[in-house]
């Protein structure tokens, strides 16, 4: 357990160091060199938490299963509680809250009485607070970041009592954006200002991420909440940034972080009215991006945005385009790639699911087999004092027989029950195969809702896109301008259009086809899914971009294909129809 500790605390440095994939092989080289079940646990719990933070979730999963089969045969409770941290954490990536607490309390119930393992008792509280944070359960949140605190400080973790710190404060912000008391945004400063003298006191047991995220933090609130003049609030924020930045370069850090730096620079440069200025810098975010390794392209997607507003702001109205255009590239990439890691998410909760069914089959089989056993090992032992009886005494023979009569009896009621009950485990195993199925089929209907809400946005966005290229051949900028403005006036409200797209069956169009008296075009479909959505005429021309007059022609024509009567109205014809 020792050569195991020693390896961990290997692992920890080189995290800190943000060489995860170091780590990974070096837990690789331990896992190799170990026979020991409680170390196996530790050790294949942490390889998971490592791949699961890269996003690589199925592997996290296969990893996870390892530990707890280590964990199984593990002595020690601690290794159980760790195999749970892991999966908790899984869970927490999987967006699967209710599992995360219940996976999380287990835990720590496996750690009851044991005063050695603070650090995991406070990796699976804090996890507890981050859920409940997704909840905005502000008295839960408070409950478990103070168990983080107390266990941190046990442990005389700097590491983990900075980034206790940096969770207060984030509670403490949370309830100032609620209730807009100026004590709670002073709480926020305070907590962060502690963060960061806690580093500068001890600077190498400060990780390069935490110690960086807390100097991005200051920096922000400088930008965003600081009432102090703006000149004082820039060279504040600055002087922050100035160690985050020195520590990116140190660490040669990913380039997510430098764009938060970036960012707040831009972010400056525009309060200050100094437009170009913050273009430049999110053109330096943007090539850091460009060149780095990995794939960040809702990143890409915000910057690109962001710089087709400035361009817009600045009238370059060709920048804008391609600015725009890109955007748009990018969100069809970040979608592409949302898919595989929900493909990911629901393979792994298929698994997750099919084995729970498993082993709950398993125990009950193992519960059966114990009866059974009883029951042979009774009637042995009956059928044994029989034998005994019969020859002691020849006058309690008749007795003897009427006795062996009715244990057949009973025999043959107990064999009826076995049947009866082997009968009833293949019914389950037939609902369970059916439930599965279902699963699939619901899983594949809301794979399509997502695919058919995705695909009229992008197909809003070619159209828009179409119109401005036509206009700009034309050479006619006021049109341009004027569809510019209409797209930004509309994104906040497509979005929600999308959001409502998603709930919409698609069993829906198949019924409007099949109620039609005439063939339906698409564009009849595109129509009929945005009255469904109880958009206006002037909604609905906007995002078409042509006049209202069309729309109410369309909508008559529409009627007619319908075989629609007059007094029967469109809207409540197709509001009728129905839903998921």
């Amino acid at each position: 357990m020792e050569s195991t500790r020693q390896a961990l605390d290997s692992v920890e440095l080189l995290q800190m160091q943000n060489k995860t994939q170091e780590a990974i092989e070096s837990l690789k080289n331990t896992i190799y060199r170990t026979n020991s079940a409680d170390d196996l646990a530790y050790l294949y719990a942490y390889q998971s938490g490592l791949y699961v933070s890269r996003d690589s979730l199925l592997m996290g999963k296969k990893l996870l299963d390892l530990s707890f089969e280590a964990a199984e045969k593990a002595k020690n409770n601690t290794s159980k509680a760790v195999a749970y941290r892991a999966k908790a954490y899984l869970n927490y990536h999987l967006n699967l809250p209710d599992d995360v607490v219940k996976d999380a309390l287990t835990g720590l119930q496996y750690l009851e009485g044991n005063n050695t393992d603070l650090t995991t008792k406070y990796y699976l509280n804090y996890l507890l607070y981050s859920t409940y944070s997704r909840w905005g359960d502000e008295e839960k949140m408070e409950k478990y970041i103070l168990k983080c605190k107390k266990y941190a400080i046990d442990a005389r973790d700097i590491n983990l009592q900075v980034n206790v710190n940096n969770g207060m404060s984030s509670m403490y912000l949370a309830r100032y954006r609620e209730t807009r008391k100026k004590k709670l945004l002073d709480s926020t400063f305070q907590y962060l200002r502690k963060s960061f003298e806690l580093q500068q006191s001890n600077p190498k047991e400060v990780s390069g991420d935490t110690f960086v995220i807390t100097c991005i933090n200051i920096a922000n609130f400088y930008l965003e909440w600081s009432s102090e003049p703006m000149e004082v609030r820039k060279e504040k924020a600055f002087y922050y940034l100035k160690f985050a930045e020195d520590k990116l370069e140190k660490d040669e850090a990913s380039s997510e972080k430098w764009i938060n730096v970036l960012g707040i620079k831009s972010g400056f440069a525009k309060k200050e009215g100094n437009v170009g200025l913050a273009e430049q810098y999110l053109l330096q975010g943007l090539t850091l991006l460009m060149n780095d390794k990995g794939n960040y392209f809702k990143l890409e997607y915000r910057i690109n945005k962001e710089l087709a507003a400035i361009a817009l702001k600045r009238n370059d109205l060709k920048s804008a385009l391609n600015y725009q255009e890109r955007a748009e590239e990018l969100l069809k990439k970040s979608f592409d790639e949302q898919q595989l890691l929900n493909a990911q998410k629901l393979e792994i909760q298929f698994e997750t699911e099919k084995k729970d069914q498993q082993l709950k089959l398993l125990k009950e089989r193992e519960t059966f087999q114990k009866r059974q056993n009883y029951l042979y090992g009774g009637i042995a032992l009956a059928l044994l004092f029989g034998l005994v009886f019969m020859f002691v005494s020849y006058h309690f023979k008749l007795k003897y027989s009427i006795e062996r009569e009715e244990k057949l009896k009973r025999e043959k009621e107990e064999s009826e029950h076995r049947a009866n009950l082997k009968l009833k485990f293949e019914k389950e195993e037939q609902s369970r195969l059916k439930a599965e199925q279902e699963l699939l089929n619901i899983k594949q209907q809301q794979l399509e809702k997502e695919s058919l809400a995705n695909s009229l946005l992008i197909e809003y966005k070619n159209d828009m896109l179409q119109q401005i290229k036509s206009n700009i051949q034309e050479g006619d900028t006021k049109k341009i301008q004027k569809l510019l403005k209409e797209e930004m006036l509309l994104a906040a409200d497509f979005e929600n259009i999308k959001t409502q797209i998603q709930k919409v069956h698609p069993d829906f169009f198949n019924q409007l086809n099949a109620l039609a008296v005439k063939k339906l075009t698409p564009l009849d479909l595109k129509y009929c899914t945005y009255l469904y959505l109880k958009m206006t005429t002037k909604q609905i021309a906007q995002a078409l971009h042509i006049e209202p007059q069309s729309v109410r022609m369309f909508k008559y024509r529409l009627k007619q294909k319908f075989g629609l009567s007059k007094d029967i109205d469109l809207d409540d014809f197709l509001a009728n129809l129905t839903r998921v």
